[in-house]
């Protein structure tokens, strides 16, 4: 009963991070950027010049940390590009959401004590359903916006 459970809360979570990616970030002007393209554990540098998100052998950098935080969401979940408010301060406010989230989806498939392979697998499966609904978020604003 508890992993129906969890794994009813995990698909909320996703479209948690769907929502919040199309309904808050791809309805403002963006720029993309190009991430590695594949799953990674990204860390925040903090150099001389601002910030620099290191991960899969890329670096990649950003003016300020909210920006890197936020890159560093979608690299971990193994994006290939994402869209990015120029605007910071809409940064600032979907951040915490979208950290809270991918957090709250590793806490539930941690809870399961499944084997550490079978939560990897797991993970992966997960994050592989994020990636397919923020690039259709993706593709429903451009048609959208392509239709006006």
């Amino acid at each position: 009963m508890q992993v129906v459970s969890a794994n009813t809360t995990i698909q909320q979570e996703i479209k948690k991070l769907s929502d919040i990616y199309a309904l808050e970030v791809l309805p403002l002007k963006t720029r993309v950027v190009v991430l590695p393209g594949r799953k990674c554990k990204p860390q925040i540098v903090d150099t001389f010049l601002g910030y620099e998100l290191k991960a899969a052998h890329r670096r990649i950098t950003c003016p300020d940390m909210r920006t890197a935080r936020y890159l560093k969401v979608f690299m971990e979940l193994g994006m290939p590009s994402i869209c990015t408010p120029y605007d910071p301060t809409h940064t600032t406010l979907v951040v915490p959401e979208l950290e809270r989230s991918l957090k709250q989806i590793k806490t539930l498939l941690h809870d399961e004590n499944h084997p550490h392979r079978i939560y990897q697998s797991k993970l992966r499966n997960i994050y592989k359903r994020i990636r397919h609904s923020l690039k259709k978020a993706e593709r429903n604003t451009q048609s959208t916006l392509s239709g006006s």
